[in-house]
Protein backbone atom coordinates (compact mmCIF):
# COMPACT_ATOMS: atom_id res chain seq x y z
CA UNK A 1 0.00 0.00 0.00
CA UNK A 2 0.80 3.30 -0.63
CA UNK A 3 -0.14 6.63 0.58
CA UNK A 4 -1.31 9.58 -1.96
CA UNK A 5 -2.27 13.17 -1.01
CA UNK A 6 -5.42 14.81 -1.66
CA UNK A 7 -6.94 18.20 -1.75
CA UNK A 8 -10.42 19.00 -1.71
CA UNK A 9 -12.29 21.88 -1.38
CA UNK A 10 -15.97 21.86 -0.25
CA UNK A 11 -16.16 18.37 -0.67
CA UNK A 12 -15.07 18.59 -4.02
CA UNK A 13 -11.78 16.87 -4.88
CA UNK A 14 -9.18 19.76 -6.62
CA UNK A 15 -5.94 17.75 -6.79
CA UNK A 16 -4.07 14.85 -6.37
CA UNK A 17 -0.39 14.34 -6.08
CA UNK A 18 1.67 11.23 -6.52
CA UNK A 19 4.95 10.30 -4.72
CA UNK A 20 7.79 10.50 -6.96
CA UNK A 21 9.15 6.94 -7.87
CA UNK A 22 12.58 6.13 -6.27
CA UNK A 23 15.37 8.67 -7.07
CA UNK A 24 19.03 7.35 -7.24
CA UNK A 25 19.81 9.97 -4.60
CA UNK A 26 18.09 9.52 -1.20
CA UNK A 27 19.03 12.55 -0.15
CA UNK A 28 17.21 14.35 -3.20
CA UNK A 29 14.36 17.00 -2.33
CA UNK A 30 10.89 16.08 -2.39
CA UNK A 31 7.82 18.26 -2.64
CA UNK A 32 4.41 18.12 -0.93
CA UNK A 33 1.27 20.21 -1.91
CA UNK A 34 -0.28 22.53 0.52
CA UNK A 35 -3.88 23.27 0.73
CA UNK A 36 -4.68 27.01 0.17
CA UNK A 37 -7.27 28.78 2.54
CA UNK A 38 -10.69 26.75 2.46
CA UNK A 39 -9.05 23.54 0.82
CA UNK A 40 -8.12 20.24 3.12
CA UNK A 41 -5.60 18.34 2.98
CA UNK A 42 -6.06 14.32 3.09
CA UNK A 43 -3.36 11.02 3.18
CA UNK A 44 -5.34 7.89 1.31
CA UNK A 45 -4.19 4.78 0.88
CA UNK A 46 -3.99 3.28 -2.52
CA UNK A 47 -2.66 -0.15 -4.14
CA UNK A 48 0.72 0.61 -6.06
CA UNK A 49 0.95 4.20 -6.81
CA UNK A 50 2.77 3.37 -9.91
CA UNK A 51 -0.09 1.78 -11.90
CA UNK A 52 -2.29 5.35 -11.58
CA UNK A 53 1.35 7.31 -13.08
CA UNK A 54 -0.35 6.60 -16.67
CA UNK A 55 -2.17 9.41 -17.70
CA UNK A 56 -4.72 7.22 -18.89
CA UNK A 57 -5.28 6.04 -15.22
CA UNK A 58 -6.42 9.81 -13.76
CA UNK A 59 -10.25 9.29 -14.30
CA UNK A 60 -9.94 5.78 -12.25
CA UNK A 61 -7.56 7.35 -9.60
CA UNK A 62 -10.21 10.24 -9.40
CA UNK A 63 -12.83 7.76 -9.41
CA UNK A 64 -11.21 5.99 -6.67
CA UNK A 65 -10.58 8.89 -4.35
CA UNK A 66 -13.84 10.28 -4.61
CA UNK A 67 -15.24 7.03 -3.30
CA UNK A 68 -13.26 6.55 -1.19
CA UNK A 69 -13.27 10.32 0.66
CA UNK A 70 -17.04 10.58 -0.30
CA UNK A 71 -16.38 13.52 -2.66
CA UNK A 72 -18.41 15.07 -6.21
Amino acid sequence: MSKITVISQRGKLVGVWLPPPEASDPNAPVSRPVGGPGQRVHDVEVGDVAVYRDRSKANELAKLVKKKLKLT
